[in-house]
C-alpha cells in the first residue's frame, strides 16, 4: 500500500493562515464595535422607521423623526412638528415603542440602557425571548414581522 497523505505540508500551512486571518478579523470587529451604544436604529422591511435615544449618555438623536422622547402629545401628532409620535409612550423610567410589522404589531422597550421586544405578532416569538442589546452592533430581527432593532 502506499503512503498517501490526506494533508500536504501547504494545505496545513494554507489552513492555519486562514484561521489567523479570521482571528485578526474578529479581534478587529470587536475592537471597533465594542462599547455601549447610543441610539436604536428600528428598520422595517429595509426602511428606517426611527431612531431613539437609549439613554446611555442622556444626548439627543437628530433623525428627522423627532423620536427623542420629551414632551409627548399621546393624542397623535406633535405639536411642534406635526409628526405623528402615538407610537411612543414614554412612562417616565422607560420608552415604549409600537412598531407595525408585515405580520402584526411588535413593542419595543428601551429602559435602563438597554433595548428588548416586549411582544411581538409574530408566530416563533424569537425577537421577544432574545436578551436585551445594549452594545454598538447588536441586533433583535423579527423575521415574519421584517423588523431589525440595531444599536448603532
Amino acid at each position: 500500500m502506499s503512503n498517501i497523505s490526506l494533508f500536504r505540508k501547504n494545505d496545513i500551512i494554507l489552513v492555519l493562515v486562514l484561521l489567523l486571518l479570521a482571528a485578526t478579523g474578529l479581534f478587529a470587529f470587536k475592537i471597533f464595535n465594542s462599547g455601549e451604544g447610543r441610539t436604536v436604529r428600528v428598520t422595517i422591511d429595509g426602511e428606517l422607521f426611527g431612531e431613539y435615544d437609549l439613554g446611555n449618555e442622556g444626548g439627543t438623536v437628530d433623525d428627522g423623526f423627532d423620536a427623542v422622547i420629551d414632551d409627548i402629545n399621546m393624542q397623535g401628532a406633535d405639536a411642534a412638528t406635526g409628526k405623528d409620535r402615538s407610537n411612543i409612550k414614554d412612562a417616565g423610567q422607560y420608552q415604549m415603542i409600537k412598531i407595525p410589522g408585515k405580520v402584526g404589531e411588535c413593542i419595543l422597550i428601551i429602559k435602563d440602557g438597554e433595548a428588548y421586544m416586549q411582544e411581538a405578532d409574530c408566530p416563533n416569538q424569537i425577537c421577544v425571548h432574545h436578551s436585551p442589546v445594549s452594545h454598538k452592533g447588536e441586533t433583535i430581527v423579527c423575521l415574519p414581522n421584517r423588523v431589525i432593532i440595531e444599536i448603532r
